[in-house]
């Protein structure tokens, strides 16, 4: 305001200028305002982002013709008609029809360069002749629309592909509720399709089996470890059908999806007593004996160690499925009488399941009855317990377990009289575990030390050389991700890499990522097994697992 009280317009203009660089800023966009002589009154700070001519050159009293024409001269076109025009021979021309262009009432145009970098232009020619042209940055909205064109012709296909399936499938997201159904499970549990989508499991089975089902999926969707369920589907107990449900995870991280696919482990000949009772096989029949796996099954006896009581409920509900008899201890002092009764009777315990957050004195005491055994995380009961069991009980030939154990932590092993052999060093902290490894490579026929820290381990590769480090990613004071680097660093001034295969807990693709770029050439997976070890030996070690026999 002036000295006189009247506003000064110098001033005036500073404010609304001031503003609309604000209004600018606010919407991420650039403005051009331009009077009814087409010469430019405003241009904010943003638009040199848009507009390729130099910053000192583009500014307030600039005709709207020599813009356009500086716009030309560096090779721009076709911005005011969206496309180059082919009937513009000249510059002259060229001109002209932008200039006209600008003084329509309404023009909205959306343009794409050669680096595929979208600009929307707005422009306004107001009824007092001034114009305003807004220039925003659409790229990242054109790039969604892209990709919301392309998921939804993805749906449409998946939608098609499941429809065309044999076999019922619905797919859950990663909140768990189902996002797509085919027609086949719709005509399987009677259900509407559309009906059927954002709703929980409970909406299509008991809640029990929708709670089993809910509890292998969030295990899936969390580790990435495909599973397989038995449930029976029906509408009443007389008729319900048992169904094998292989559950998988599916996408990519923040975007996983639950895969569940249903087979039907039924044989019907038209008649119902031609049903096979086996709910679990892949076979309905064994060739061999012409019993069905689990009919094979029936009278055999498993024994259950745990203190937890939903791992026992869950357990027992599983072995009396495939048709054994069983029963559960809860500490050693009751495995140990139970045991005793059972010989002093005469009873055989065929197998003895062990959760391995029991004290490890109780493998001691099923191996000193000779009783076969195996030891289970309290969430692989519904994924692996099943199978594991059928693999075990139907066999043709039992492996024995092994009459001794001793975790060896001093001094190698002497095995085979002949021939080298390939020393492994262990480095595991869980004292079940260590038992695991021990009898795995014992039978295997390799001299093995156990390590019970990530120091150790690192002393140990550096005492022992060993030919192959088994290492646990989770050990004490040192994880196995720093003992391997730590190791590979050193093995740099003695010239051998001695293979590192990363031991998991769960199949998390972080944990592999981290385990390669701490120089491991391979990982497994627990539960450990004999073929798994013995395979992923000869895989980082094969010169010596060939030439060593076992």
């Amino acid at each position: 305001m002036g000295q006189d009280g009247l506003i000064d317009p110098a001033a005036d203009m500073n404010i609304q200028a001031a503003l609309l660089d604000a209004v600018s800023e606010a919407i991420s966009a650039a403005i051009l305002v331009y009077d009814r002589n087409d010469q430019l009154l405003f241009v904010s700070r943003l638009a040199h982002a848009f507009i390729p001519i130099s910053p000192a050159y583009l500014k307030p009293g600039l005709r709207l013709r020599d813009l356009l024409s500086a716009l030309y001269d560096t090779g721009w076109r076709g911005v005011s008609a969206g496309q180059e025009d082919p009937t513009c021979h000249n510059k002259d021309e060229w001109l002209a029809r932008q200039i006209a262009a600008h003084w329509k009432e309404r023009l909205d145009i959306q343009i794409v360069d050669e680096k595929r970098r979208w600009t929307r232009y707005n422009k306004r020619r107001l009824p007092s002749g001034y114009g305003i042209c807004v220039m925003s940055d659409i790229t990242e909205q054109k790039k969604r629309e892209e990709q919301w064109r392309a998921d939804v012709e993805r749906v449409q296909l998946t939608e098609e592909i499941l429809d065309n399936l044999a076999h019922p499938v619905f797919v859950q997201d990663r909140d768990l509720a189902v996002v797509a159904v085919n027609k086949a499970l719709c005509a399987l549990l009677d259900v509407n399709a559309e009906a059927s989508l954002g709703r929980g499991l409970a909406e299509f089975f008991d809640r029990q089996i929708a709670d089993r089902l809910t509890t292998v999926a969030r295990h899936v969707l969390e580790n990435g470890q495909d599973a397989e369920v038995t449930i029976p589907v029906g509408s009443g107990p007389d008729d319900a059908i048992p169904m094998l449900v292989h559950i998988q995870r599916v996408g990519k991280p923040g975007r996983y999806f639950v895969v569940s696919s249903f087979v039907s482990t039924t044989a019907l000949s038209g008649k119902r007593d031609h049903v096979v009772a086996d709910a679990l096989a892949d076979q309905p029949f064994d060739d061999r004996q012409g019993l069905s796996p689990n009919a094979r099954l029936a009278g055999r006896k498993a024994l259950l160690v745990t203190a937890d009581r939903a791992f026992e409920t869950n357990a027992l509900e599983v072995l009396e499925e495939l048709g054994l008899d069983s029963c559960c201890v809860r500490n050693e002092a009751e495995l140990e009488a139970v045991l005793n009764i059972a010989g002093s009777v005469g009873v055989n315990v065929d197998l003895a399941i062990v959760d391995v957050e029991m004290d490890v004195g109780c493998l001691g005491i099923i191996q000193s009855f000779e009783i076969d055994y195996m030891t289970l995380e309290n969430y692989q009961v519904d994924t692996d317990l099943r199978f594991t069991v059928m693999d075990r009980l139907t066999a043709l030939h039992t492996v024995a377990p092994v009459d001794d154990w001793e975790i060896d932590t001093g001094a190698e092993v002497a095995t085979p009289t002949t021939g080298p052999i390939p020393l492994v060093l262990v480095a595991e902290d869980n004292p079940v575990n260590q038992i695991v490894f021990s009898q795995i490579l014992e039978g295997l026929g390799f001299a093995y030390r156990i390590a019970a820290s990530g120091t150790e381990v690192i002393r140990l590769a550096g005492e022992l050389h060993p030919a192959v480090i088994m290492m646990d990613i989770t050990l004490p004071d040192i994880n196995g991700f720093e003992a391997a680097r730590r190791i590979r660093d050193a093995n740099r001034h003695t010239g051998y890499a001695v293979p590192i295969v990363g031991v998991l807990p769960q199949p998390l693709d972080r944990d592999r990522e981290n385990c390669f770029a701490a120089g491991m050439a391979d990982v497994i997976l627990k539960p450990l097994s004999p073929d798994m070890l013995e395979s992923v030996i000869r895989r980082v070690l094969p010169e010596v697992a060939a030439a060593f026999k076992h």
